[in-house]
Formats: structure tokens, sequence, C-alpha cells
């Protein structure tokens, strides 16, 4: 039995990026979570390759690291997995990267790298895109320990720097990171840790500004310390020297929810959120719910 997938109109949001070379298309709540470990992933997949009419999708080996792989025309996939007749079974058309690594660098042209679609399932975190002028398109799962890594590197940072090693000016670059939870909704709230998150929110503050940290507004983290992940990462870019940066204003916890239903439990808006998943349902499931972002 394959699950009901829903049409283009259920899409949580579809965008063009850089004046239209880019696209981006946002599953959200509708369409219905995007995960490989889900009993009907198969046909969740193949309808997602319909919707964004593409043949193949490259999902980076995510871990919340700074790596950014650039994807040759002789890179060497590994084939992806997900559920398929009741087990883990190789699914066509679903591409990995046999390291763990949570960016790529790819082509919009191929002229530069291979030309393939960039898959990424996450939640709350914003995907950012950098594009060069010579249609290389790095895609870039960028969640707080992807751009503040505790060993100090930055994923933005270290796609520029990829760019920089081809000869490119970042000046030349240009920066857009997709919806992500904000600091209205995200950041810490726990008591234990308290002292540690307030020295980080500090020295993010010192080096991206006043506005990059405040005060959770929103349930279920009211009143805990609040980071602007997105506005980070787009700080960082400024930094390195980029002057095309745009960051998307919707928060992803927060958007389409009643504020009756901000402090339930497994209560959504327009996309899934880590943020309002009840902890005890994503342990009896064993994963929390995904969704997709595609850039292509």
């Amino acid at each position: 039995m394959i699950k009901k997938l829903h049409s283009t109109d259920d899409f949580g949001k579809r965008c063009d990026v850089f004046g239209g070379r880019v696209h981006s298309a946002h599953t959200g709540r509708q369409f219905g979570p995007v995960h490989p470990q889900m009993r009907y992933f198969a046909g969740i997949f193949q309808g997602l390759l319909d919707e964004v009419k593409q043949e193949k999708l490259l999902a980076p080996k995510l871990a919340f690291n700074t790596k950014v792989t650039p994807i040759g025309t002789d890179y060497e996939f590994a084939r992806g997995q997900g559920m398929l007749d009741g087990r883990m079974q190789d699914i066509d058309g679903f591409l990995r990267t046999p390291e763990a690594s949570d960016g790529v660098v790819v082509s919009i042209t191929g002229e530069t790298h291979a030309k393939i679609a960039v898959l990424i399932m996450n939640a709350d975190c914003g995907v950012g895109k950098i594009l060069a002028p010579d249609g290389s398109l790095a895609v870039m799962h960028c969640g707080l320990d992807n751009v503040d890594n505790k060993d100090g590197s930055s994923i933005v940072v270290n796609a520029i720097e990829y760019f920089k090693s081809q000869g490119i000016d970042p000046e030349d670059l240009r920066f857009q990171i997709g919806e992500a939870a904000r600091a209205c909704c995200y950041g810490f709230n726990d008591p234990a840790k308290e002292g540690e998150n307030r020295a980080r929110s500090s020295r993010l503050i010192q080096s991206y500004g006043t506005d990059v940290s405040t005060v959770v507004k929103n349930p279920p983290r009211k009143g805990g310390i609040g980071i602007d992940v997105p506005l980070i990462a787009a700080r960082q870019a400024e930094k390195m020297g980029v002057k095309d940066v745009n960051v998307e204003g919707i928060c992803t916890s927060c958007y389409g929810l009643n504020s009756v239903f901000m402090e339930a439990k497994d209560q959504f808006g327009q996309w899934f959120s880590n943020l309002r998943e009840d902890s005890a349902a994503v342990k009896s499931r064993g994963y929390g719910l995904r969704n997709a972002v595609v850039v292509y």
C-alpha cells in the first residue's frame, strides 16, 4: 500500500532563488513527513521526485558537521536506503554522500560539477545556498552546530573558502538561506546548562551583533535564550566578503500556528517542527518528523 501523495498545492513553500536561476521546494506538513525509516518512504520519495520533476536526488549524510563536499562528474555516490516492502532497501533515484557531510557543491549548469538536485531532510534548520558565477552551487544544512561548531568552524565559512580556492572572489558570490526556526521560538531553556548557554550567546553577540541572540518569545522554550541561526549564517557570509545576502523571514516553528496551540505538543503550523514534537512519540516511532527541502 502506497501512502496517498498530495498535489503541488500542498507543498509548504516553493520559491525561485537568485533571480530564478535556482529553485527551492519545501514539502511542508500537508505533503507529509519525509524520513527513510517511514513505512511508506519508497512511495513518498517517488512522489517527491514527481513533484519537483527530477530523476535523482542527492541527500548529504547529515551529522551536524561543517564539511562541504564538492560533487564532481567522477564522484562515487552511495545508494540511498529507505523503507521498501517492510525493510530498508536501496531506493531508485536516492543518492547519498558516503561520508558525513552537511554541505555539497553541485552545479546548475552542468559545466562545473555534476548537475543534480539536492535533498535536505530536516525540520527547523534553514537550508543555505551559495551561487558562484560559474554555476557552482553550494547547498548547506544550516543548524546551529553547522554554523557554530564546537571546533570553531562554520559550514558557511567552509563553503566560501572552497569557492575562494577555486579562484572565485567572495564579492561575486550570492548567499540565501531559507525558512527556519528563528529566535522567537528557537534557543536554549535548560537550567542545568544556563552558564554554558549564556556564554555561547554572549560570544555569538560579540561576533555577529546584538540581534542574533534575544529572549525566546514563544512556547515551548519561552523565556529561554533565543538564537537566530539564519541571521548568524548571513552575517558570516557578509564577514567573508559576500555582498548579495538574503534571509527568509518565516519561522518554521510558529508560522501558521494559532496561539491556542503554541504550547501543545505535536501541533504544527505549515511545517513540522522538532520544537513541538512529543519526545515520547519520537522515541516510540524511532525518528523525528522531517520536512524535505529540494534545491535544484
